[in-house]
C-alpha cells in the first residue's frame, strides 16, 4: 500500500457498535484505491497523527473511525478533525533497549507502595501489545487506571522513521523520567503574549534557578504572585509551568476546602505528602512546583475571616504554614492572590519573594489590542489601534480579551459592520474589572473645551499647566518640571466648575472619578476614611485618572473651625486621609498620573496644609462671566434651540450682568416655557419672550460675591 492523500471526517473508534474491536484500528470506507490492509501512520488535519492498523470498512459512511492509543501528542484530540493522509509503516523488531518518559497522575501517588519497579513493570505489559514509532505517545484508559497518563516513547535505536516495532519479551525498557500531568486548568491553547510580564516572568526564572542551584538550603524557594483578577496569574504560571516542563501540583481552595473540621487540614496534607512522594520515590528530572490558587481564600486575614468560621480559617491556615516551612529542598512552593491585604500576615511572610504584576500601560496595551486582533483575525488600522490603547485605562487582559469576543460577536451577527464603528461601541459598552470590583464609579468624558462658552484664559491656563504636561513630558521634562497633583476651583455657584472638571478629563484622556460629602460621609466609624482610599486605590488602576472632589470645603474644612467633636472629628480624619493620598500621588509620568481636581464656593473655609504647592499646586478663580463670555453661552444655547432671528444675543449678553453660567441656562429655558405658553403652535423663541423673562428674572450672584473671590484671588499671586 503506497502513500495516499484523503479527506475523511474522523471520529473515535469508540462509535462503532462493535464490542469485538480491537485496539489501534482505523476503518475508511470501502471503494477506496488501492484496496488493502496495513500499518499506517494516520495524519490528521491539526498535524496530529495515529498508528493504526487500517482496514476498508463497507458501509454507507464517508468517513473514518480509528483509535487515539499511539499517537503523536499526549493532548491528542479527536474533535473536528480531518483523515488527510496515511503513509504506510514497515513493520520492524527492536532489539536494543527503548527509553522513555511516564507521565503520571497524583492517583497514582497516594498509594502506599510507588516505586519505579512496578511502574515499569506495568508500562512494559501495557506496550507490549502495541505497535509503536519513535517519538509517539501512548495513552489510553487502562492505563489511567494505573495512575499512569501517557507514555512517551523518545527513540527506537535501530527504527526508521518509515517503521513501526514492537516491544518485544526480551527487550530492557528505559525509565529516563517520570513527569507529573500537567494540571488541567493551566492547560491553554491560545498563544501566550508576553507583554507586562517580561519582569514577572524574569522573577520566577530567578526563582527556579536558585532551586536548582541549591541555594534554598539557606533561602526558602517561595513566591507570592499578586495582582488584579483577572490580570493573567494563572495565565502567566500556566506558561512558566509549560516552558520548564515543571511536575505541578495544583491546590484551589474549591478543591480542598471541606464541610467537617479537619478534612480540609488532611487534603492539604495529602497533596504536600504525594509532592515529597514523587521526589523521594519516583527521582524526577525537572523542578516540582505546588501552586496555590487564590491563597487569600485558605489563608484570610483575622480581620477579613468570617466570624463564625474564624477557628476553622486558623486551623487551616496553621496547617498550610507548617506544611511549607517543612517543604524539602527542590520543591518550590508558588502562590497567587488578587487581594493581598486581605492575606494574614504570616502567609505573607512564609512567601519571601513578591511577584507583582502591574496594569498595563498604554503601549503594553496597544501591543495587547495588536496580538490579540491577530489570534482573532481582526483586521485593526493604526489609527482605531491607538484609539483602543488611549481609552482602555484600568484594562486587564481577561477585559482586553473580553473586549475582542463582543467585537468579534458583533461582526459575525451583524452583516455588513464598520469595523471601527463596531470597536468604538463596545469600547463604550466594555467597563473594566477595576472599577467593576468597587463602589467607586469610573467613567469616560465625552465632552471637552469646546461646550464651555468663552473663558478662553481660564482654558490656556489649563492647557499649560495640565494638559501640555500630559502631552509633552519630554518638553516638561526638560525643563525640570512635574505635573501638577491637584488643582482647585474657586468661584461663584453655577460657573462651570464641575463641567470643567469633566471637560479636563476627557482633553487629558484621563478616567474620570466624581465624589461628593454625601457619599463620603457614613454613620460608622472609619468608612469615610476607608472610601477615600478606596478611590485614591481605583484610581492608581485606571491611571490617568481624575478624582473631582464636589464642594470640597463641606468634605475637610479648615481644622480650627471644625476642631470641635462629632461631625468635626470625621473631618478631621478624612482630611488626614486626603493628605496622605495626595502625598503619595505618583505624578512622574503620564501613564500612572492622578490629578486631584476641588471645586468649592468658599475657598477661606479650606485648610492651609491643602493650599500649599504639593498638594493643591493650581488655584484657580473660575470668574462669573463677562460679556464675551456670555455671549458665547448664549451661543452655545442657541446651536440647541430654535430662536428667532429678532433674538439679538448681544444685547441679551449685555442686559445680563452678574449673570452666571446657570443663570443663562435658566434664562433660556424660562424663554422657551414663555414662548410656549403664549402659542402652543409656536416654532421659534422670540425676542419678546427674552424681555418678559429679564423683566421677572434677576441675577443669582450679587457684586459684594463676586469681589470677594478676586480678593481672595489677590492673596495667592
Amino acid at each position: 500500500m503506497h502513500q495516499r492523500q484523503l479527506d475523511f471526517p474522523a471520529f473515535p473508534l469508540s462509535l462503532l457498535d462493535d464490542s469485538d474491536l480491537e485496539p489501534q484500528r482505523c476503518y475508511v470506507p470501502t471503494g477506496e484505491d488501492p484496496p488493502g490492509s496495513g500499518w499506517c501512520r494516520c495524519n490528521l488535519s491539526d498535524g496530529n497523527y495515529a498508528v493504526c492498523w487500517v482496514t476498508p470498512r463497507a458501509g454507507s459512511e464517508t468517513c473514518c473511525f480509528l483509535d487515539g492509543v499511539v499517537t503523536s501528542s499526549s493532548r491528542f484530540v479527536l474533535t473536528n478533525q480531518r483523515l488527510v493522509l496515511l503513509e504506510p509503516l514497515k513493520l520492524v523488531p527492536c532489539l536494543e533497549r527503548i527509553p522513555c518518559v511516564v507521565s503520571v497522575t497524583q492517583e497514582l501517588l497516594q498509594r502506599p507502595q510507588v516505586s519505579l519497579e512496578d511502574l515499569e513493570d506495568d508500562v512494559r505489559v501495557f506496550l507490549r501489545h502495541l505497535k509503536l514509532t519513535k517519538g509517539c505517545s501512548v495513552q489510553h484508559r487502562r492505563l489511567a487506571q494505573l495512575g499512569i497518563a501517557s507514555v512517551e516513547i523518545f527513540d527506537a535505536p535501530g527504527v526508521a522513521d518509515n517503521e513501526c516495532f514492537e516491544v518485544a519479551r526480551d527487550v530492557e525498557l528505559l525509565l529516563v523520567d517520570t513527569r507529573l500531568e500537567m494540571p488541567y486548568p493551566l492547560v491553554s491553547t491560545s498563544k501566550f503574549l508576553l507583554h507586562s510580564f517580561e519582569q514577572a516572568l524574569e522573577d520566577l526564572e530567578q526563582l527556579l534557578e536558585s532551586a536548582k542551584s541549591g541555594y534554598s538550603l539557606r533561602f526558602p524557594t517561595t513566591s507570592l504572585v499578586v495582582g488584579p483578577v483577572g490580570s493573567g496569574k494563572s495565565r502567566l504560571l500556566g506558561e512558566f509551568v509549560r516552558r520548564h516542563s515543571c511536575n505541578c501540583f495544583y491546590i484551589t481552595a474549591s478543591q480542598v476546602l471541606r464541610s467537617y473540621p479537619g478534612e480540609t487540614e488532611e487534603e492539604l496534607r495529602r497533596i504536600f505528602q504525594s509532592a515529597e512522594t514523587f521526589k523521594e520515590q519516583l527521582r524526577p528530572l525537572l523542578p516540582i512546583v505546588i501552586l496555590i490558587e487564590d491563597l487569600e481564600l485558605l489563608c484570610p486575614s483575622t480581620s477579613s475571616a468570617d466570624p463564625k468560621n474564624s477557628g476553622n480559617s486558623l486551623r487551616i491556615s496553621a496547617q498550610l504554614f507548617k506544611l511549607i516551612d517543612a517543604l524539602p529542598q527542590g520543591i518550590i512552593c508558588v502562590a497567587t492572590s488578587g487581594s493581598p491585604d486581605s492575606l494574614h500576615e504570616h502567609a505573607r511572610r512564609r512567601f519571601v519573594r513578591e511577584i507583582s504584576i502591574e496594569m498595563p500601560s498604554e503601549e503594553q496595551r496597544r501591543q495587547l489590542v495588536k496580538q490579540l486582533c491577530q489570534q482573532h483575525e481582526l483586521e485593526i488600522t493604526e489609527h482605531l489601534l491607538d484609539h483602543m490603547a488611549r481609552n482602555t485605562q484600568g484594562y486587564v487582559m481577561a477585559d482586553l480579551t473580553l473586549l475582542l469576543r463582543r467585537v468579534q460577536q458583533e461582526l459575525l451577527t451583524k452583516e455588513d459592520s464598520n469595523v471601527e464603528q463596531v470597536f468604538r461601541q463596545s469600547l463604550l459598552r466594555t467597563q473594566p474589572s477595576a472599577s467593576r470590583a468597587t463602589d467607586v464609579r469610573v467613567s469616560k468624558m465625552s465632552a471637552g473645551f469646546e461646550v464651555i462658552g468663552g473663558m478662553e484664559s481660564l482654558k490656556r491656563t489649563l492647557q499649560v499647566s495640565v494638559l501640555a504636561g500630559l502631552r509633552q513630558s519630554a518638553a516638561f521634562a526638560r525643563f525640570g518640571l512635574t505635573l501638577p497633583k491637584g488643582v482647585l476651583l474657586y468661584g461663584p455657584p453655577g460657573c462651570a466648575k464641575t463641567t470643567i472638571a469633566k471637560c479636563l478629563a476627557k482633553e487629558a484622556n484621563m478616567t474620570f472619578i466624581a465624589t461628593s460629602a454625601a457619599e463620603v460621609y457614613s454613620p460608622y466609624v472609619g468608612c469615610a476614611e476607608r472610601f477615600i482610599s478606596r478611590i485614591f486605590d481605583t484610581a492608581r488602576k485606571n491611571a490617568p485618572c481624575l478624582i473631582f472632589l464636589d464642594e470640597i470645603d463641606s468634605l475637610v474644612g479648615r481644622r480650627t473651625v471644625s476642631s470641635g467633636g462629632g461631625g468635626g472629628q470625621v473631618q478631621l480624619r478624612i482630611l488626614s486621609t486626603l493628605l496622605t493620598e495626595m502625598d503619595g500621588i505618583v505624578g512622574g509620568g503620564s501613564q500612572q498620573h492622578i490629578l486631584v481636581v476641588a471645586a468649592t464656593n468658599r475657598p477661606d473655609m479650606i485648610d492651609d496644609a491643602l493650599m500649599r504647592p504639593g498638594r493643591f499646586d493650581k488655584l484657580i478663580h473660575v470668574p462669573a462671566p463677562d460679556v464675551e463670555s456670555r455671549l458665547a453661552l448664549l451661543q452655545l444655547h442657541a446651536q440647541r434651540m430654535p430662536f428667532n432671528g429678532n433674538v439679538d444675543l448681544v444685547q441679551i449678553a449685555s442686559l445680563t450682568e452678574r449673570y452666571s453660567g446657570a443663570d443663562l441656562c435658566n434664562l433660556c429655558n424660562e424663554a422657551a416655557i414663555e414662548a410656549f405658553q403664549r402659542d402652543f403652535e409656536a416654532t421659534e423663541i422670540e425676542l419678546q419672550d427674552f424681555e418678559k423673562v429679564l423683566a421677572k428674572q434677576k441675577s443669582s450672584l450679587t457684586q459684594s460675591q463676586i469681589d470677594g473671590y478676586y480678593k481672595f484671588a489677590y492673596r495667592f499671586l
